[in-house]
């Protein structure tokens, strides 16, 4: 399925098509991350022990506020804002 599109792409020769074909995509990456967003925030609550996968290592943390696309966590004492998407209930 993703080769036939990235196929049909690559025949692409003008660039409003191509444009036309970025912002679809755009709008659609848009609907994903959101989903994506309140599926997370469904999940945690205020109080959670969360696992937070960073580049180099896991952190743990308390969730102390839950906003649209973030949280607040208390690590090790200090608070950080922290995507929705790198947390996990622990």
């Amino acid at each position: 399925k993703m080769q036939k599109l990235i196929k049909l792409i690559d025949q692409i020769d003008n660039m409003q098509d191509m444009n036309n074909v970025i912002a679809s995509l755009k709008i659609r990456r848009a609907f994903l991350k959101n989903k994506l967003a309140r599926e997370a925030r469904a999940t945690f609550t205020i109080g959670d022990n969360v696992k937070i996968t960073s580049r180099s290592k896991d952190l743990f943390g308390v969730i102390t506020d839950i906003k649209r696309t973030n949280a607040h966590v208390d690590i090790d004492g200090s608070s950080y804002r922290v995507p929705l998407s790198i947390m996990e209930a622990v």
